[in-house]
């Protein structure tokens, strides 16, 4: 008896490449539902990156948070609950917004979330804001 091959393919999404004015409250809101970290007001993102066209997918975002609202923003789960290793995974690697270099006063955050997905951030003053990198990845 001969056994039918079902062949089929992955779908993948499309990478997304976007820099301030272009980064809106829909990549807000889509970094909160994948990692959990709730952005308080005002914050403003300064570049987002999402990489759907591999079998993993991946995002960076860069934001500058608010100085009012930095306890606000300090108080999600990731920096109360989150190891304080230095962060490995830079998603945002290469593209011109990525200066995480430049960041003082940085405090780095890693946490594994449920379903194999992963977060971490640093966070720390860069020309005077308060700046958080943040990437995400799923395994």
């Amino acid at each position: 008896m001969a056994i039918p091959l079902v062949s089929g393919c992955l779908e993948f999404g499309d990478d997304i490449y976007l820099i301030a004015p272009d980064v809106d409250v829909k990549e807000l809101d889509a970094v909160a539902r994948h990692t959990g970290i709730a952005f308080p007001r005002g914050t403003v993102g300064l570049g987002y990156v999402f990489m759907g066209s591999g079998i993993d997918d991946a995002l960076a975002i860069k934001v500058v948070i608010p100085v009012e609202e930095k306890e606000r923003f300090l108080s999600n789960e990731l920096f109360q609950s989150g190891s304080r290793e230095a962060c490995s995974i830079q998603i945002g690697k290469g593209q011109g917004w990525w200066t995480l270099e430049r960041l003082t006063n940085r405090k780095d955050y890693k946490m594994n979330l449920p379903e194999g997905r992963y977060v971490e951030c640093s966070f720390g003053k860069e020309g005077g804001r308060w700046i958080a990198y943040i990437s995400w990845m799923a395994t």
